[in-house]
């Protein structure tokens, strides 16, 4: 089993699961197919077509049939993905891939149910596997009281039965001291001001590199994002919620103004704010390899882990110490629900533990009454 990359006859990229004799697996093919028909995002179809390949692959180790699979298999598949050697037969001493984390394993099983769930609906699928892997809770599954919280509360919603657990952990942040170190080992302006970019703005990187020189209103300060689809650098937005303006700073602007006139010469013929300095492709649009090589370089050179979406956590995270409120947080980032950045960003850090408990310290000492009947 292999992923290839195709290019659709309107010049898009998209994905085939083939066999093991080249041929393409053809009920994956008509449910990427499908998902590409509904609007699925590029990235989203790469995930689809990646998850059911390790499933694929499952099935061939286990001689099943994808249309003669139980409960059973399905829980053992979430094991196998856990596993670092992925073979139902042989334990190999040294691994052969990552360990997968919880987060990812489950995005695996959704996968996997989505791709049930629709030959259910399209070929009358007999075992309905998708529904038997779900439950039915009574109440709301929000974890907060909405506007229609009354009328929904007594509804049923569905939940997967096979899940695991994911262990609560704060997004990766980084310090200020740290960006400005960063920032300094940057050997141009274009770096210097992707980092400064990311860290501002609270950007995705994806979402940077999706950028046009108009999208910069240099007096109002301001920068403002678009969706224009799939773009050649294959950068683009992650959701319909995503195209927004933001404030910016003089010194940001500032900073962009001097990348500009520095590279932006007569020879470069894209409106991408980012392009690439050298090599066979010079001046044409950043790519995401390109932020990569840029970010193991810094990591070498400073000795400092860091990674691009750590800059967008530390600025949400600072925001949020600042007393910015989760519907301002909700707007800049682009999410279409204030309870996303509330479960992400509403968890207070070690130092904000220390400084709060140091002030409820000082209320809740004690009064010795033994040492002042001693000094009397």
């Amino acid at each position: 089993m292999r992923v290839e990359e195709i290019v659709t006859p309107g010049g898009q990229k998209r994905y085939l699961l083939v066999d093991d004799d080249g041929e393409p697996v053809e009920p994956v093919y008509r449910f990427l197919k499908f998902k590409d028909n509904a609007g699925k995002a590029r990235n989203t179809l790469r995930a689809y077509c990646y998850h059911l390949k390790e499933f694929f692959e499952f099935l061939q180790q286990k001689d099943r049939d994808y249309r003669d699979i139980s409960i059973d298999d399905m829980a053992e598949f979430m094991r196998w993905l856990q596993t670092p050697h992925r073979n139902v037969k042989v334990s190999s001493i040294k691994p052969s891939q990552d360990v997968l984390q919880a987060n990812t394993v489950n995005a695996y099983i959704s996968s996997v149910i989505e791709f049930y769930d629709y030959l259910m609906k399209v070929d009358d699928y007999s075992i309905q596997l998708s529904q038997r892997l779900k439950k039915q809770i009574p109440g709301s599954r929000r974890e907060f009281k909405d506007f229609l919280y009354h009328i929904n509360k007594n509804r049923d919603y569905n939940t997967k039965i096979l899940k695991v657990k994911v262990p609560k952990k704060r997004p990766k942040t980084i310090s200020k001291e740290k960006i400005a170190i960063l920032i300094d080992a940057c050997s141009n302006l274009r770096d210097k001001f992707l980092i400064q970019l990311l860290w501002e703005s609270g950007f995705r990187i994806g979402e940077c590199l999706s950028l046009w020189l108009e999208d910069f209103i240099i007096d109002a300060r301001k920068i403002d994002l678009k969706d224009r689809g799939e773009l050649p650098n294959l950068a683009d937005i992650k959701t319909v919620c995503s195209p927004r303006r933001i404030d910016v700073s003089a010194d940001l602007m500032n900073l962009y103004m001097d990348y500009v006139a520095e590279y932006h010469t007569d020879e470069v013929d894209t409106n991408h704010v980012f392009i690439k300095l050298s090599g066979k492709d010079k001046y044409q649009p950043m790519e995401y390899p390109d932020v990569a090589s840029l970010f193991k370089r810094l990591r070498e050179k400073t000795g400092i882990y860091v990674t691009h979406h750590m800059f967008r956590h530390s600025h949400f995270d600072t925001l949020r110490k600042q007393g910015w409120g989760f519907e301002k947080i909700k707007q800049r980032d682009g999410w279409s629900n204030v309870q996303t950045p509330m479960q992400i960003y509403s968890h207070p850090d070690e130092e904000e533990m220390r400084k709060d408990w140091e002030q409820a310290e000082k209320r809740m000492k004690l009064k010795n009454k033994t040492k002042e009947n001693d000094k009397k």
